[in-house]
């Protein structure tokens, strides 16, 4: 009698379960960094709106004339689009032991659905008078 050349059906059913492991892995693995990429793209734009509301109470200081008076303490909020998204941006601002130096902590917040969920990002600046 003459051997067949080729694969018994266990040994197929072993390489099938195995492929069928590996592909469940990569596809599990794909959804994990597609939720990376989405948090950290959030993360990014959270940012930007910290720093350009930054940027904005800086500039504002340059702006106001010779007399620049300092940043009022106390807290704020408003709205900002960016990256297609909305967001809410929390100003605190505190003094400090200098008269013309203010703290200013800013929380930002992402508006999906009319829901604010967050804070996203927290940033601290020191902003001056000049």
């Amino acid at each position: 009698m003459s051997r067949r050349r080729g694969f018994t059906l266990i040994e197929l059913m072993v390489a099938l379960v195995v492929v069928a492991t590996v592909a469940t892995a990569v596809y599990l693995r794909g959804g994990e960094t597609v939720g990376q990429i989405a948090v950290l793209e959030r993360r990014t734009l959270a940012r930007w709106v910290a720093e350009n509301e930054i940027e904005r109470a800086r500039l504002a200081r340059h702006t106001a004339g010779e007399e620049a008076i300092p940043l009022a303490a106390g807290a704020t909020r408003h709205r900002v689009t960016l990256g297609g998204r909305e967001w809410s941006v929390e100003a605190n601002v505190s003094t400090t032991s200098h008269p013309w130096l203010r703290r200013v902590e800013y929380s930002v917040f992402v508006l999906e659905d009319g829901e604010q969920f967050g804070p996203v990002d927290q940033v601290t600046a020191f902003i001056g008078q000049y």
